[in-house]
């Protein structure tokens, strides 16, 4: 009796295990799933808002509005006062960063000599310097 009993509940307990494993995988890969989507779909808004924007900034400008009253249009998203044209101004600066940034991580098929170390150092530092300027002389978009 023992001898049936033994092995039954070592392979009953071994497929208890699994069954748990292979369900905590099947959890976390569905979380993962689920946060891609909401990054998709906040991209998606963030794409739609700024289209929004853009349509709002062109209408103000086709119906006689000065540049300095278009430059004080603000909306209210979320609770937060938004500057629509900081607000546009600020996503092309984004925008621009991650050209750069894309432009910048371009593989290289050769060996690194010491006069690409140095052009490298001379243009981080050149684009450190425009990264400050930038920083410094735009101020953000929304009031808290």
């Amino acid at each position: 009796m023992q001898r049936i009993l033994f092995p039954f509940l070592i392979l009953s307990a071994f497929i208890f295990c699994q069954y748990t494993v292979f369900s905590l995988q099947q959890v976390s890969a569905q979380n993962y799933n689920q946060e891609d989507e909401k990054a998709i779909k906040a991209e998606k808004e963030r794409q739609k808002f700024l289209a929004e924007m853009k349509t709002l900034l062109d209408a103000a400008s086709k119906s006689g509005f000065t540049e300095k009253e278009i430059r004080e249009i603000t909306v209210t998203r979320k609770g937060k006062v938004v500057h629509v044209w900081d607000f546009l101004e600020q996503e092309k600066l984004r925008q621009k960063k991650n050209a750069l940034a894309k432009k910048r991580l371009k593989p290289l098929e050769r060996y690194l000599t010491v006069m690409d170390i140095a052009e490298e150092l001379e243009s981080g530092e050149t684009s450190d310097l425009d990264a400050l300027k930038n920083k410094s002389t735009f101020i953000g978009a929304e009031e808290k």
